[in-house]
């Protein structure tokens, strides 16, 4: 058998022991990789009171736990009376999560710039947003400004405001208005004859053509309205996305991260979750594209005096 000289063992025992104690340094040398769970000490989550999420305690604490389980931090839910109020919150820092509404969300991009769209919800017909439309009698071939239209009311953004920045922008004729009060009265000066078409919305679906008439006001109310003469659409307007869950710019990325991987799985994790989230857009979530809410910002000039409370209602 051949004999290791003891001097030579000694050498190589020497050297294994440096590589391994120098391994071991650099180990426990190196600082442990930050994550936001040492840097944000506690996530604050804006909501309006009218939001279903916030009508009692019981969804709120849900929310709140279901948020804090998932990004292992502390998370606080704080109820705002207003958009206005949750606008305020946001671009101030007070809060850095927030569930908008469309103009609420173009509103606070507005004041601060300081937000970005995590996630837009998707409807269960897999809508990501809508158009508003002028639809008038099939038979009717005068010019819009002639026409005699209804809406069901200024604080709509389907029937009233995008509209109106069609208008002033130059995209829409200007026809005779005819303020109904309600979408079920707008229809109903319709069926009786009293109006020539009306301001509504339909669904905009991805690689939908979005002409369908039978999916007026995301289909509610159409035998009433396939009762009545023919329709046909003669304006639509750019895609308007649901509103979104924003966040401020300067959370962390791995936070943000975890934040919008926490939604992608809401509806298999936690559908009931996601039915409190979401009370009208039951599908999911979508990850915005940076020219999504770009169409919207001419709302924001449209609320009434400085009031960014109104709600972006189709």
């Amino acid at each position: 058998m051949m004999t290791i000289p003891r001097a030579a063992m000694s050498v190589s025992l020497v050297r294994m022991l440096f590589w391994a104690g120098l391994g071991v340094s650099l180990v426990l040398g190196s600082p442990a990789r930050a994550d936001y769970r040492d840097t944000v000490p506690v996530l604050r989550i804006g909501v309006v009171e009218a939001h279903v999420a916030a009508t009692g305690p019981v969804r709120l604490e849900a929310v709140r736990a279901a948020f804090a389980s998932a990004l292992l931090i502390p998370v606080e839910i704080i109820r705002l009376g207003s958009y206005a109020a949750l606008i305020d919150a946001q671009a101030s820092g007070r809060v850095g999560y927030a569930i908008h509404s469309t103009r609420s969300f173009a509103a606070t991009d507005a004041v601060c710039g300081c937000v970005t769209a995590l996630r837009s919800p998707v409807a269960a017909d897999g809508s990501t947003g809508f158009r508003s439309v002028l639809v008038v009698r099939d038979g009717v071939t005068r010019p819009v400004d002639e026409l005699k239209v209804a809406y069901s009311g200024q604080d709509s953004v389907s029937g009233w405001q995008i509209p109106q920045q069609a208008i002033r922008t130059g995209g829409l004729d200007a026809p005779e208005m005819v303020r109904a009060g309600s979408v079920g009265s707008v229809i109903e000066l319709y069926r009786s004859g009293d109006v020539d078409g009306f301001f509504g919305w339909i669904p905009d679906r991805p690689g939908d053509a979005g002409s369908d008439v039978t999916h007026l006001f995301g289909g509610w109310n159409r035998p009433v309205i396939e009762a009545a003469d023919p329709l046909r659409i003669v304006w639509s307007s750019q895609r308007i996305p649901y509103g979104p869950h924003a966040v401020l710019r300067t959370l962390p990325d791995d936070l943000v991260a975890a934040l919008g991987s926490f939604l992608d799985r809401m509806p298999v994790s936690a559908p009931g979750l996601l039915d409190i989230f979401e009370p009208v857009h039951g599908g999911g979530y979508a990850i915005p594209g940076p020219e999504d809410y770009r169409n919207i910002r001419g709302l924001v000039d449209m609320l009434p005096g400085n009031d960014a409370a109104a709600l972006a209602t189709r």
